[in-house]
């Protein structure tokens, strides 16, 4: 993520200094000094880049409510407006401010949030296995199954059902949508779908693919790395995104030639 940055030079640094001028700013100011109440300045910043991968990109339209994922609160939009001040003078450009606060506040939110569980919710490395995720889904209410080798599939309270695969030779779990087309269908078919939906929802890559036995269906994968820990709630939020996203893409099959029944097909 935080690739509005990747046009900058040392994308890293820039986003460090970013985060320590947020965070020394607001404890300067007395009346939001208690949005970061034991929050650490390391912790805040190693946060900032670890969890980036988990914040889902949205369109445009998404990002013109500010704090749109935050309560608006007031200290919340103060943290706001002292965020937006600090990426102008950093010469971030009007039309990347939205969506990058958001993706740095999202974020903030969370390392904020860690210091007051009373529970863990960050899943670590060495508990990403298919027993430790499905575990983690039934825990918080997702109906949940082991779907195949490494893989979860999330069946409801989602718009649209998603397999989470564990990829350990790159230390990943990947969220897969799927939808199979019916009998007859070519692979051109779900071509054109593809097409559609890239042309109306360009963010998020969807693809044809077609199986060992030419069995043609829609794909859309997101990868994730998971060697620094899995934020929970961040993960909740993004599948509940991914699922979207993909369901308005699976929308663009104006033939009805796709289907979910048999999404392990």
């Amino acid at each position: 993520m935080f690739q509005l940055l990747e046009k900058h030079k040392n994308p890293t640094l820039k986003l460090n200094l970013i985060v320590q001028a947020l965070f020394e700013q607001v404890k300067a100011n007395p009346v939001i000094a208690h949005y970061f109440i034991s929050v650490s300045l390391d912790a805040l910043a190693q946060d900032v880049q670890r969890f980036s991968h988990f914040v889902m990109a949205h369109p445009d339209s998404f990002y013109r409510e500010p704090l749109n994922a935050q309560k608006s609160s007031m200290p919340e939009i103060e943290v706001h407006k002292t965020l937006i001040q600090i990426l102008k003078s950093h010469e971030i450009q009007d039309d990347d401010l939205p969506r990058l606060s958001y993706e740095i506040l999202e974020i903030v939110e969370e390392s904020r949030a860690q210091f007051s569980d009373t529970i863990m919710m960050t899943l670590k490395m060495e508990d990403v296995n298919t027993e430790g995720l499905l575990q983690v889904f039934k825990r918080f209410k997702f109906d949940a199954k082991v779907a195949g080798k490494n893989e979860v599939l999330i069946e409801a309270g989602l718009d649209i059902p998603v397999v989470v695969k564990i990829r350990s030779k790159d230390k990943s779990i990947v969220l897969i949508g799927k939808a199979v087309s019916i009998e007859n269908s070519s692979l051109s078919d779900v071509t054109e779908i593809a097409r559609m939906s890239a042309e109306r929802y360009p963010i998020h890559p969807i693809r044809a693919v077609e199986d060992d036995d030419d069995w043609p269906f829609l794909l859309m994968e997101m990868p994730l790395p998971y060697q620094h820990g899995v934020p929970l709630r961040m993960l909740f939020r993004l599948l509940k995104s991914f699922a979207t996203a993909f369901h308005r893409s699976v929308k663009c099959d104006t033939r009805r030639i796709l289907t979910l029944n048999n999404l392990n097909r």
